[in-house]
């Protein structure tokens, strides 16, 4: 204790005190484990304290104490209980503590406490603050990891639609974790909720799709594993090859738009009656917060559109698309967006005009494309 004391002491940051208290409970719990009823005991007392300071410093370690009683139910009640009391206190540091700490829960004894556990995440998965809502979300793929699926299917389609919420966060690291968990929770969905879950995929399919090319490297993994995950329960055996092709996992920007038409093809063979509802999706993109989300939604719905089979179903959002493509050519700041919108302009005029129009060179077009990867 000394040391971890001496080597952080004159720290005064809030989130390092926090490390150096978790690491001063863990050394406790091994040095001195019959100290920690006692200490728990006034600790879960001093959730309850009017200084906020106190109710983090108790969380704090209270969070790291729950991994180390293992032996004494009694005690782990009780811990549980304040902790579940206090996810609703008014320091989000208090918040997230606590809920990491019902996530430590010794195994052995999880299994009582994950449908409680899983109530708390969900109602944190909407807290007002970001911070708490991004430890929900990471709780949630750990708790995922053991919950019976009987236990997560009665909230499957309430968690799914939460996660999709937090899918377009400005913050990268949540929408990895909230695409993440998506996948992990698919994996939850028994024959009984897969036909509603299924409804749920159809709506987040657009939107995970174009994050597959997203300028963050962790959310382009995190949607290509959660992909990989959906296609099966769609049943589209074409979607399912798509996973092994070279272009699927390259980050490069000529082989997601190879992606991008390769998977098209496929939908609009094999869920033509959904293309309408996912270009719909995929349009409200256009006003993406990130450049690069907007240039694949205009080459995705380019895509689309181009589909000979559907095109006079989609004839009413032809006008639509290519209005916002001019505007978007002369106006937009952004380079990849401009270009895109003038090839994607090109595709919709050569497929509306095949007779009047014809598409750059593919010389042109692989310049142009490695220029914006520059």
């Amino acid at each position: 204790m000394g040391k971890i004391l001496s080597r952080h002491g004159e720290n005064n940051d809030r989130e390092k005190w926090i490390d150096i208290i978790r690491d001063l409970a863990c050394c406790i719990s091994l040095k001195r484990p019959r100290e920690v009823q006692p200490i728990c005991t006034i600790l879960n007392k001093s959730l309850k304290s009017h200084q906020k300071v106190q109710r983090e410093a108790a969380a704090a370690s209270l969070s790291e104490y729950i991994r180390h009683c293992d032996g004494v139910p009694a005690l782990l009640e009780q811990m549980v209980e304040g902790m579940c009391l206090h996810v609703s206190d008014e320091s989000p540091i208090v918040r997230s503590l606590c809920l990491r700490g019902l996530v430590q829960i010794p195994k052995s004894q999880m299994p009582h406490y994950i449908p409680q556990v899983l109530g708390v995440i969900m109602a944190l998965l909407e807290d007002h603050d970001e911070s708490v809502q991004l430890t929900a979300v990471q709780c949630l793929l750990a708790v995922l990891e053991s919950a019976p699926t009987d236990v997560v299917g009665p909230i499957l389609i309430n968690l799914s639609i939460r996660l999709r919420n937090l899918q377009i966060s400005l913050n990268a690291k949540m929408r990895s974790n909230a695409f993440a968990a998506y996948g992990a929770l698919s994996e939850c969905a028994t024959s009984i909720e897969q036909q509603a879950f299924l409804e749920q995929v159809h709506a987040t399919l657009p939107r995970l799709i174009l994050h597959l090319y997203d300028d963050d490297l962790s959310v382009r993994q995190a949607c290509r594993n959660t992909f990989k995950k959906l296609v099966p329960l769609m049943g589209v055996d074409g979607l399912s090859s798509i996973n092994t092709k070279q272009y699927f996992n390259s980050d490069c920007r000529n082989d997601y738009e190879d992606f991008l038409r390769d998977l098209t093809r496929q939908l609009g063979q094999f869920l033509a009656s959904k293309v309408g509802a996912y270009l719909a999706a995929v349009i409200q993109a256009f006003d993406a917060p990130w450049p690069i989300i907007q240039a694949n939604a205009i080459y995705f719905s380019s895509c689309i559109l181009t589909l000979p089979e559907d095109q006079r179903s989609l004839a009413h959002y032809h006008l639509q698309v290519v209005s916002v493509l001019v505007g978007k050519m002369s106006q937009s700041p952004d380079t990849v967006v401009r270009a895109t919108c003038s090839f994607s302009l090109g595709l919709l005029l050569k497929s509306s005009f095949p007779h009047m129009w014809t598409l750059p060179t593919d010389p042109d077009r692989d310049d142009s494309s490695k220029t914006l990867e520059e």
